[in-house]
């Protein structure tokens, strides 16, 4: 027999988890993508030879840098200032416009840039496909902004389903074909192409006719600005391991350290599923002053999934060779040490997610693009030594290394400021 107290614990167990049934459910969709995203890796790095994946790795290097110049950086402006004018005056127009201003203009920059340097690209990854990577970039910027768009008016399970639906079609396409490199990078822009049909999803009163707002437009910019400063710190925290890599040692050394970073981030990259799905609500919280939400949320919530989170690593981390072997074979039994140490990284990343969150939604963003950039120049340099004297491992230490140097800044500026707030306080400008 369970005794009164039990009973009442695990009531009070289930309750907490019926409240957050949303979040479960958002969760499980986003896990559901990764995991497909984790099964089109898998299919990849065994139908091409290990050389080749690096060369893959190597295109997604350049492709990355560009979708991170061409619109990335001014993407989280739609979900921190579209739900902030959603909740104020019922639609996103200004923030809609605004940042299509900001796009249009860094999309023909990036574009004559692209054109300009194509033989320079196309030397440098080895492929003739600098015309493919214009292409990726313009679906890339359709996707992006769906996206987003869902995320601001809280339709997190729809912005799920589109990630979903663009990496079945990527997992059908790759798996009944044969393909090249060049080839698995058309297959990818065709099924991604496929989620322009969420446009039909959009509520049309949330976009009317072109607004400019001049002061809303300069926050936009601002923000944005200090996110192409920050996100060129965490491309570099992200490919600049990959790219020194490729400077010192072979094509196939990238192949196998990038079959590991593609799990770690994988990995960590979940994380920031806890700060989409939560970032309208506690940027809501703030600015409305909402005492109550902001200490359940950072003094329960957060205990709760960095426990989760914590626990998950170190399963992992056990399973690590079986679970690498199994999936990509015994070709990259050596990205096993390269993975291990590369968790611990993940770790501190679910930790450090939550103060992305009060950086975001308190217009402290200078402050964190500034560490991203900091930390970024610090781990190619780290990165530069540590490959001369630990081999490929060299550059995952000192991606841990810099990830815990970031935390150790952000708990020091952000617990403080949420305590003071939580107390009645206002939060230093």
């Amino acid at each position: 027999m369970f005794s009164k107290r039990k009973v009442f614990k695990v009531t009070k167990l289930f309750s907490f988890l019926l409240a957050r049934k949303r979040f479960f459910s958002f969760s499980l969709l986003r896990i559901t993508a990764m995991v497909l995203g984790l099964v089109s890796n898998i299919i990849i790095i065994r139908k091409l030879s290990v050389e080749d994946f690096g060369i893959f790795s190597i295109a997604l290097l350049v492709v990355n840098l560009i979708t991170t110049f061409g619109f990335s950086w001014s993407s989280s402006s739609i979900l921190y200032f579209g739900s902030r004018e959603k909740e104020q005056h019922g639609n996103l127009n200004k923030t809609f416009w605004a940042r299509n201003i900001i796009i249009f203009i860094s999309l023909i920059i990036v574009t004559i840039g692209i054109i300009l340097f194509r033989n320079q690209i196309n030397t440098y990854i080895g492929l003739n496909i600098w015309f493919l990577l214009l292409l990726w970039l313009y679906v890339s910027v359709i996707e992006n902004y769906l996206n987003q768009y869902f995320l601001a008016v809280k339709k997190q399970i729809t912005s799920s389903l589109l990630s979903i639906t663009a990496k079945l079609i990527y997992i059908v396409l790759i798996f009944i074909l044969p393909f090249d490199v060049m080839t698995l990078i058309i297959l990818y822009i065709i099924s991604h192409a496929s989620v322009i049909l969420y446009i039909l999803g959009i509520n049309r009163l949330d976009i009317g006719r072109f607004e400019y707002d001049k002061d809303w437009f300069k926050k936009i910019l601002n923000f944005s600005l200090w996110q192409l400063f920050g996100f060129s710190g965490i491309y570099l925290l992200n490919f600049g391991d990959v790219a020194v890599v490729k400077y010192f040692m072979t094509n196939e050394d990238v192949g196998i350290y990038n079959a590991a970073y593609q799990l770690f981030n994988a990995t960590a990259s979940f994380a920031f599923v806890i700060s989409s799905y939560y970032a309208a609500s506690i940027s809501e919280g703030f600015a409305s002053g909402d005492k109550n939400k902001i200490r359940n949320f950072f003094y329960r919530e957060r205990i709760f999934l960095i426990s989760a989170s914590i626990i998950g690593h170190l399963i992992v981390i056990v399973l690590a060779k079986p679970i690498i072997t199994t999936l990509y074979g015994n070709a990259y039994s050596a990205t096993v040490p390269i993975f291990n140490i590369l968790m611990f990284g993940s770790m501190i990343r679910y930790i450090t997610v939550f103060y992305m969150l009060f950086y975001n939604t308190n217009n402290k963003h200078h402050i964190q693009q500034t560490i991203n950039i900091f930390v970024s120049v610090i781990n190619v340099g780290l990165s530069i030594f540590m490959i001369k004297i630990f081999g490929l491992n060299g550059p995952a230490y000192a991606t841990v290394l810099v990830l815990a140097l970031s935390l150790i800044f952000s708990f020091y500026y952000c617990e403080k400021r949420i305590r003071i707030f939580i107390k009645g306080g206002a939060i230093e400008s």
